[in-house]
Order: C-alpha cells, then sequence, then structure tokens
C-alpha cells in the first residue's frame, strides 16, 4: 500500500511525513519510538533529580503568574500517599486552570535542588497508575497523530515477511516479525517493551554483524598488489628520535609490519591509554608508505586534533621530504581546492583532516594507507567511504578509549588489535582525588598556588548555558566563579559552538601562557596538548562516563611535572568517581566501567549508539551480540555455501551487498 492511501494521510499530513523522510508505509512502520515513558508512580525517587510520575492529590491553592507570551506559571502543592512536594508548571492560561484544589492528579517532571520545587514537564488530569507513551520525536508531527497513522496501517490487514531465519526466532524465543512490528508502537506492558527491544537489539547486531561477516569475506579474498617498502626505514626514523620507543611501542610496529608482508589488507587497531605513544607509530608507517610512493590518508574527529597531529607529522617528516598538509570544512574553498590538485597529482604525500576527507571532491592519485584516530567517534559508512577511495587500501585504527578485553575479543575479531599500556619513561602518574564542591576556597587556593608556579589549569563543566531541567554548573557560572578568586585576564572559555578561528585563537593564547586557566566544556577531550597545564578541574563530574573523565583526566600529566585532577562534586560516594580517584591505567577504567553499567535499563530514556547502531549499546548488550555473532557467522557461510535457502534472509544479505559494493 502507498503512504497516499492510507487513512488519515491527506497532503497536509503526507507533506509533514515526507519532511521526516518517510516516503513508504515500511519506512513508517520502521520508524520506531526512539524512547518508551512509562508512568507509572514512584514516590521513592521523587527527590532523585531524574524523571518521574507522581500521582496525588492538590494539597493547596494553586498560584499563578504570568511568564511571557502566552505561558503561564502555575505553582502549588501535591499530596502524594507518603510525601508532599511543592510543584512548579509552565503552561497555557487553559491547561493551568485545570489544576484545582483537591482534584487528584497526575505529574510528570523532575526535582530541582537548586529551586527546591518538582518541575513538571506534563500533567495528567485522568486518573490512572499505568501508562506507556511513545516519544517519535518527528518535526512538526505530534506523536500521537503519527501513532493514529500508524494503526490505521495495521487495521488494513498489511503484513511483512520475516528475514530473520525461523530457526532463530524460536532458538531465542523473539517476537515473529508483525507482533514486534505491533508492539513496537502499541507495547501494552513492560514486558512488551522488553520483548520488543530484545528482538529489536538482536535484529541490528545481526545484520551488523552480516556486514562485518562480508567486509571480512571480501578482504581475505582480494589479493593486494606487493608494497615495494623499504623497512629499514623504521630504524633510521627511530635513531632520531630524543626518546626510546616502548616495549609495547615496538610490538605494535612488528605488528605492523607483519601485515604489511601479507597478501591481504591491513586492518588492524592500536588501542592505548592517552599519552602512551600512538601518533609515532602513524607517523613511522607513513613514513614508510610515502617513501614507497603511496599516500596517506589521516582522519580525525575534531579540526583541534587534525591540526595538532599536522604539526606532529610536519615536524617529523619534512626532514625526509614529505610533503604533508591538513584539511577541514573552516578553511576557505580557494585553500581547499589547491589541496585537491596537490592531492591528485601527487605532490602531497600526507593528507590530515576531519570527516572533510571523506568528501567527492577528494581524490587520491594512490592512496595506499588510511589512519583513522579515535575511530569510535566514526560511523562504519564513513570509515569505509575513506578506505574505498583506493583499491586495496591498508588501515590502521587508532583508539585512546581501550577497549575491555571482553569487549574487544566479541567485537572486533575482524580486526587484529595491538595494545600499548606501557607508558613512556619519565611520565608521573596523575594524583586524582574527589573533593567537595562545599569546599571552594581551598580548591581556588590550590589552584592558585600551582599557577603562582608558572602552571596553568583546565576547567571542564558539562553545560555551556545554565539550564532549568540540569542542577550543573555552566560555564558561564563557572566563570563568574573563578573571577571572585583570579584576575579576569587570566581567564578563557572554549566550547564546541564557537566558531573555529576564535576557538583556535583561544586555544593558542592559552598555550603561549596568554591566560592561565582555560573553562571548557569537553570539547578539549581530544587534540590537546599542553604540558604546562598541570591541573584538571572537573566540575559536576558525575555528569561524565568514565571515558570521558579518562581522556579529560589525559589533558594534563603531558610534561615532567607532577600533575592533577579534580573531580569537584556534591557526590562523594559516587562509585565512578572512586574508581577514577583509586586507578589511573585506562585499561582498569574501561574493565571498571564495563562492569559498573551492568546489563543495561530497557526502560531508560538514554540507549547509546556505536557506529552504526541505533538502538543497542556494545557495553550493556554484550551477551546479546555474542549470540548474534555466532550466528551471524554460521548463517553467512551457510549463505555462502549455498547450503541456506530462506529468500528473506538471501535477498536481506544481497542487499547489504550491494550497500557496501555502493560505498566501494
Amino acid at each position: 500500500m502507498e503512504l497516499g492511501h492510507l487513512r488519515g494521510v491527506g497532503k497536509v499530513m503526507l507533506k509533514k511525513l515526507n519532511d521526516n523522510n518517510i516516503f513508504s508505509t515500511t519506512e513508517l512502520i520502521y520508524h520506531f519510538p526512539k524512547n518508551y515513558i512509562v508512568y507509572e508512580p514512584n514516590e521513592q525517587m521523587a527527590y532523585s533529580g531524574n524523571n518521574v510520575f507522581l500521582t496525588g492529590i492538590v494539597d493547596s491553592r494553586v498560584q499563578m503568574f504570568k511568564f511571557r507570551g502566552k505561558t503561564y506559571a502555575f505553582s502549588f502543592y501535591l499530596k502524594c500517599e507518603t510525601i508532599r512536594i511543592k510543584v512548579s508548571l509552565f503552561t497555557t492560561l487553559y491547561a493551568g486552570i485545570l489544576v484545582k484544589s483537591k482534584n487528584k492528579i497526575g505529574i510528570y517532571g523532575k526535582y530541582s535542588k537548586k529551586g527546591s520545587y518538582f518541575s513538571c514537564k506534563k500533567i495528567f488530569l485522568d486518573d490512572f497508575n499505568f501508562k506507556i507513551e511513545n516519544e517519535y520525536k518527528l518535526k512538526d508531527l505530534a506523536d500521537s497523530s503519527y501513532q493514529r497513522i500508524v494503526d490505521n496501517y495495521f487495521a488494513a490487514k498489511e503484513y511483512f515477511k520475516d528475514s530473520l531465519p525461523e530457526e532463530i526466532i524460536n532458538k531465542y524465543k523473539l517476537l515473529d516479525l508483525n507482533t514486534y512490528l505491533y508492539k513496537s508502537h502499541f507495547p501494552q506492558t513492560k514486558n512488551d517493551i522488553v520483548e520488543v527491544l530484545r528482538r529489536r537489539k538482536y535484529e541490528e547486531f545481526f545484520w551488523f554483524s552480516i556486514q562485518f561477516d562480508y567486509i571480512r569475506n571480501k578482504r581475505f579474498k582480494d589479493n593486494k598488489k606487493k608494497r615495494l617498502i623499504d623497512f629499514s626505514l623504521i630504524d633510521d626514523i627511530k635513531n632520531k628520535l630524543p626518546y626510546e620507543l616502548s616495549i609495547d611501542q615496538n610490538k605494535a610496529l612488528d605488528d605492523i609490519v607483519s601485515d604489511l608482508k601479507k597478501d591481504y589488507t591491513m586492518n588492524r587497531i592500536i588501542q592505548g591509554d592517552v599519552g602512551c605513544g600512538k601518533t609515532i607509530i602513524a607517523i613511522i608507517i607513513s613514513l614508510l608508505f610515502s617513501k614507497a610512493n603511496m599516500q596517506i590518508a589521516i582522519m580525525a574527529p575534531t579540526e583541534i586534533l587534525a591540526y595538532q597531529h599536522y604539526e606532529s607529522f610536519k615536524k617529523l617528516l619534512m626532514p625526509y621530504g614529505v610533503k604533508v598538509d591538513c584539511l577541514v570544512s573552516s578553511l576557505k574553498q580557494k585553500d581547499k581546492n589547491e589541496i585537491y590538485t596537490r592531492l591528485i597529482e601527487g605532490r602531497l604525500n600526507v593528507l590530515i583532516g576531519t570527516h572533510a576527507l571523506i568528501y567527492d571532491k577528494v581524490k587520491f592519485l594512490k592512496l595506499g594507507l588510511v589512519i583513522i584516530d579515535e575511530q569510535h567517534r566514526f560511523g562504519v559508512e564513513q570509515r569505509l567511504k575513506l578506505i574505498n577511495k583506493y583499491n586495496n587500501v591498508d588501515s590502521l585504527f587508532l583508539s585512546a578509549t581501550p577497549i575491555p578485553r571482553t569487549l574487544g575479543l566479541t567485537m572486533f575479531s575482524d580486526l587484529d588489535i595491538s595494545s600499548i599500556k606501557t607508558m613512556p619513561k619519565g611520565r608521573l602518574d596523575i594524583i586524582t582525588k574527589i573533593v567537595s564542591a562545599d569546599k571552594t576556597e581551598a580548591l581556588m587556593k590550590s589552584i592558585k598556588n600551582h599557577l603562582n608556579m608558572g602552571e596553568q589549569a583546565y576547567v571542564v563543566c558539562p553545560l555551556i548555558e545554565d539550564n532549568e531541567d540540569f542542577d550543573y554548573m555552566d560555564l558561564n557560572s563557572c566563570y563568574d566563579l573563578f573571577k571572585e578568586y583570579f584576575d579576569e585576564k587570566d581567564i578563557a572559555i572554549i566550547h564546541g559552538k564557537m566558531k573555529s578561528d576564535l576557538k583556535d585563537l583561544t586555544i593558542n593564547k592559552f598555550k603561549n601562557g596568554g591566560t592561565k586557566i582555560l573553562i571548557s566544556t569537553t570539547v578539549i577531550e581530544v587534540g590537546i596538548n599542553i604540558p604546562n597545564a598541570t591541573m584538571m578541574i572537573i566540575m559536576d563530574p558525575e555528569r561524565f562516563g568514565l571515558a570521558t573523565l579518562h581522556q579529560l583526566r589525559g589533558r594534563v600529566g603531558r610534561g615532567d611535572k607532577q600533575s592533577y585532577c579534580m573531580l569537584v562534586t556534591k557526590d562523594l560516594e559516587n562509585s565512578r568517581l572512586k574508581a577514577m580517584e583509586e586507578y589511573s591505567d585506562g585499561f582498569n577504567i574501561s574493565e571498571i566501567d564495563f562492569k559498573l553499567r551492568g546489563p543495561g535499563d530497557f526502560l531508560g530514556e538514554d540507549q547509546s549508539g556505536f557506529n552504526s547502531l541505533e538502538y543497542v549499546s556494545l557495553e550493556n548488550d554484550i551477551n546479546i551480540l555474542r549470540c548474534a555473532k555466532e550466528d551471524s557467522r554460521l548463517y553467512f557461510s551457510k549463505f555462502i555455501n549455498k547450503e541456506y535457502t530462506n529468500k528473506e534472509f538471501a535477498e536481506k544479505i544481497r542487499n547489504i551487498k550491494v550497500e557496501i559494493d555502493k560505498i566501494n
């Protein structure tokens, strides 16, 4: 059935659906809710600061204030079974006057510790104790309207054929496809959501794994041309370095040399802690390829990191006559065009850049090696688009977020892994301390002592601007706090929404000592290397994941001075923060992070993704991933050997091949 023929889809509705990239009934049904809100009273969580649903009796006079425009503020007390809580509601005049004293209502929102009131996002005047709402997060289209159109589709009794093998559905007792699709949009119980997400996560992992199976199969079948590489250059550049490489760095180099001598392309990830020396490995290998008349593309997630690599590569490779340049989106078009020309004419050996490298205008004369830094920040398609700009390209991925062994062996079985666990000689461990948010005076005194010794400090905040939904420190409030203790001219602010040239100017001024304190968001998480910065102060660190905290900590301790990381918080018993205080090794941190996250919250609002995975979390759904990978290997092998005949399954694999070949 065509989308426009569905009941309830007129010209206006069809345009709204099209504006949300929904052009067919299949796309309509497969646009799942981004979140399920379960309204079930939970008074124990009322003061937690998390979104919660409460029911009770309006237990005071309802006060009304004009806020702005057509919005009014309403304030009243709600008497629940065990608590009495002050509620603040911003809504239209009509909706607000329906809230009357002695009425039973339901409210949904979160408690604001700063304002000592419950900030109400939604109010329900009907009496219920359980309800599930879908959040589709569509532009200019209400959730209820979308759900009504989906209901009309099911009423027309249109059905989909299942593309998962029947054996798998039976093996794991998964919902069949049509039941799964219906319950995705119309869950009646929490268990419905669990079953829907169980199938959704398995299926996403299964097809994701099939993609890797196809890529792996293709890689081992394609014979690359023999590389005429002078491996003696490795010893030459190592002898010119002002330091010796660690045992692990040399082992990683040996692994790469072994890869380059094989008949199929290299596909290796080097993982190691912040500052362990992955970049020098990339520089040495780039020299080998450059001298073998092959070009190298290096992709980084931020302009800051791209420019840092540019300076490092240029410094060590220019004496060998290697031409290095940097391509980022903020460059003037004239400069971009110059790089495009030099690249295709072979007058440029190493091109470093951001995702700007994957644009069609970027064409290589002879691309031999792709290096992707912070590889987990790029999707599979982005990585492949760069790798497939030339035939038989070797790939090297760098990751400063160490992967837990349990996850690495499962997820990256198509990659060869080298780990660098030893740190450079002379590098001191960073001392990490949890600091009570109430002890501002002592903290400022400590910072001042280090600044008086000529050192510098980073201060990281979770928010750019004040947000009433989050009781966390923002940049402006932090700036106001610090200027009470330090001269304004010594303080600078940086965040991701600033223009690139202003960001660069701010960082360079800090780097050159023009400012002493840099107040920032996590934009400095990667790519900043300022040895004179010895203090990292993280405000409200409980807001960040362990991996991010560890990355931020890695911005200091890059010189020969003792460095410190201060975690300023009210949550002094936080287990993640205690792990940061106890451990400095990134591999330990990653394992702890993996354990602390546990099996995940099926009904939670935040479902993190990875690469092109939309509904799953690698850390939280590891057991589902293991099963899906084992099954995908088996069924892909059967399909390749023509032993499996499920038509829908075979068609799905063919479609995956077509999509990957398109990228090629």
